[in-house]
């Protein structure tokens, strides 16, 4: 996608991957399943790397 609207599209992908995967990430380790709750906050981790690089990219763009 081109343009703004492609990158801020792109962003608020990112954001919900963040957002459901610090949700699994809680859900799984209330449910005492640690080996998906950190495998669900390491998504996490690679999902706010990748709204900081969106971000960046969007104040770039203008």
């Amino acid at each position: 996608m081109d343009g703004r609207h492609g990158a801020l599209l792109e962003n608020g992908a990112y954001w919900l991957l963040y957002v459901v995967s610090v949700s699994g990430a809680l859900l799984h380790w209330r449910s005492d399943n640690a080996v998906l709750a950190v495998l669900c906050g390491c998504v996490a981790v690679v999902g706010a790397l990748l709204v900081a690089r969106a971000h960046t990219r969007l104040l770039a763009h203008g």
